[in-house]
């Protein structure tokens, strides 16, 4: 099954989503439609400010990516002809050329039959309207007991796990750095305590969501919630997460009401509104292996970072200059035990889970992929982990990769932000290079458990001296 990548306190409280534009009829479904072209587009590569954001073009400028019609929206005569058709444009891809729409069966084979359209796929249907209605938060006092001269609170384990704490001692929590997060929803996120800086820093941008296509995303579910709090939490004494400094903008993509491969969909469409953004690190706590329609479900074969929609953006997403964080999955101790999509993405750096003994949690999922690749690639704590509550002002315990992808993330935005003129490639080779198993990367933890204060190191030495024994200074090392 596909998994919001969460084994324990799972609670996805669905609070009432709003109605798809067109009447929840059994006939409507979606389909992806993947267009043959982006001829005549009335885009431009010198005019790129008409779909992506100046932070976005800031970013391309900066690692010399130029903005290309692969950046391009699909044509809208296309989209004008789709809804010709009869159909509602639910939301579109730049980078794969496509768009995602609601129509009637019957109508569907018209579609197929346009000119300039490549390949049809259903991927799902319209949910009933449900009452939206707003969840019970208890804010009024503090419920856990700060904890005396632990600065982390009860998330210090896992932040000192990589040694994260010597990148906060240096001065580096991510300040400057837009983590964007993808997930099901944030209830609560708006009214937490535990998100107090964020709000009155203005680091916490307008919410979107992919699934209803509105910008309600503090709603549905409260996996998001937790998983942000991992990394932007800031209560000293009870949680304080891996990148309290970073600003964050919430996209909602998982739909908790089913599994289908529409939110793949969602995925692509939320990771290209993080580029357009100019996200520089993305947090992904979700996976996708099987479906309610079991005709959609993937083989071990088609994890080979190709097959599904989700992972070919996931790289494209590197290639702009972004890093995506991926869960590796829950599956350890279950028949399929593979990773998920997009974890097999061959540029996302795919997280799998530990305990606190440093030993694989027995729920990670297990690499390699379909071709032979190494996954996951690194591997942080997510057994036991500190997350806070979404309805009361108190810390909580979960278990996850849902949760080692994103503590690992902060901590990523925290390396960048000391190496501002590194790219991608670099943070992420140095983030392997550091780990405890970066001589002999297995199916497991991949290349281990990164030690952030050596990846400091790492970067901070010229190529060159990098062998030389006395390129990483004792003082930095995890002890």
């Amino acid at each position: 099954m596909k998994h919001a990548l969460w084994l324990l306190l799972a609670v996805f409280l669905s609070t009432g989503l709003k109605l798809h534009a067109q009447k929840a009829d059994s006939t409507y479904k979606y389909y992806w439609v993947s267009f043959t072209d982006k001829a005549d587009s009335p885009y431009q590569a010198d005019k790129p400010e008409a779909f992506l954001s100046a932070r976005a073009l800031a970013r391309r400028e900066k690692w010399n990516i130029p903005v290309t019609e692969q950046d391009f929206p699909p044509n809208p005569r296309y989209l004008d002809s789709l809804k010709e058709q009869g159909a509602t444009v639910h939301h579109q891809s730049r980078w794969l050329n496509a768009a995602t729409i609601l129509i009637p069966e019957e109508g569907i084979l018209e579609v197929a039959g346009l000119p300039f359209v490549e390949k049809v796929e259903y991927v799902g249907f319209p949910y009933p309207e449900r009452e939206r209605r707003k969840p019970n938060i208890k804010i009024d006092s503090l419920l856990t007991k700060r904890m005396d001269g632990q600065y982390y609170g009860y998330a210090t384990r896992q932040i000192q796990w990589l040694n994260g704490d010597t990148l906060h001692h240096l001065g580096f929590t991510g300040s400057g750095i837009l983590l964007a997060v993808l997930d099901g929803g944030f209830i609560g996120v708006d009214e937490s305590p535990f998100f107090d800086s964020l709000q009155a820093d203005g680091r916490l941008l307008l919410a979107r969501d992919f699934v209803d296509g509105d910008q309600e995303a503090y709603e549905s579910s409260t996996h998001g919630t937790r998983v942000l709090s991992t990394m932007g939490a800031n209560v000293p004494g009870v949680m304080v997460g891996t990148a309290p400094g970073a600003t964050y903008a919430c996209i909602k993509t998982e739909d908790t009401r089913g599994e289908y491969r529409i939110e793949e969909c969602h995925w692509v469409a939320g990771l290209e509104y993080a580029d357009s953004l100019g996200a520089d690190v993305v947090n992904s706590s979700l996976g996708y292996t099987t479906f309610s329609d079991r005709q959609m479900n993937y083989d071990f074969k088609n994890l080979d970072g190709k097959s599904s929609v989700a992972s070919r953006a996931a790289d494209i997403a590197f290639s702009k200059g972004m890093i995506v964080v991926a869960s590796a999955g829950n599956e350890g101790n279950s028949s399929w035990k593979h990773i998920g999509i997009p974890a097999d993405a061959a540029l996302a750096l795919s997280v799998g889970a530990i305990d606190f003994s440093g030993e694989r949690a027995s729920f990670s999922s297990l690499g390699p992929t379909a071709d032979g690749r190494i996954k996951p690639d690194v591997a942080a704590p997510g057994a036991w982990v500190t997350v806070a509550d979404p309805f009361a002002f108190q810390a909580s315990i979960a278990s996850g990769t849902s949760f080692s992808a994103p503590i690992l993330a902060g901590l990523v935005a925290c390396l960048w932000e000391a190496f501002p003129n590194k790219s991608n490639e670099e943070v992420v080779e140095a983030i392997k290079q550091s780990s405890s198993q970066a001589g002999l990367p297995d199916v497991e933890l991949g290349y281990g458990i990164p030690n952030f204060g050596k990846a400091y190191r790492l970067l901070q030495v010229p190529a060159e001296a990098k062998d030389s024994p006395a390129a990483l200074p004792g003082e930095l090392e995890k002890k």
